[in-house]
């Protein structure tokens, strides 16, 4: 991902781009497979553990839910202020920054 506005960034659609649990208390553990190639699929399936699970709080759980492939960053941003209130702020920066990482990650992908 190329350097990017903050603009630019709240106009864009995240969608997720690997699976989910949902833990009995609602919080969510992202599954991403060790390996993203393609080629290492044979791979990934002989391994007794094939995903990294990582495990989000309140907050993170809420906005991956919110990672629909419809709303943009900027409509995550206004459902998480109207979830958590002032508790959330800053709410742009944070959620900005949790998208990044995720992208980053092969968690999320932008449209």
């Amino acid at each position: 991902m190329g350097a990017m506005t903050e603009a630019e960034m709240m106009a864009r659609v995240p969608e997720r781009a690997v699976g989910s649990e949902t833990t009995g208390e609602g919080r969510v553990v992202l599954l991403r497979p060790k390996f993203l190639s393609p080629r290492m699929g044979w791979f990934q399936k002989l391994l007794p553990r094939p995903f990294f699970r990582v495990r989000l709080d309140a907050t993170g759980s809420f906005i991956w839910e919110a990672l629909d492939g419809k709303r943009t960053v900027r409509e995550v941003c206004a459902a998480v202020r109207e979830r958590f209130g002032a508790g959330a702020e800053p709410v742009e920066e944070r959620t900005v920054a949790l998208v990044v990482q995720m992208v980053s990650g092969g968690f999320v992908r932008l449209l």
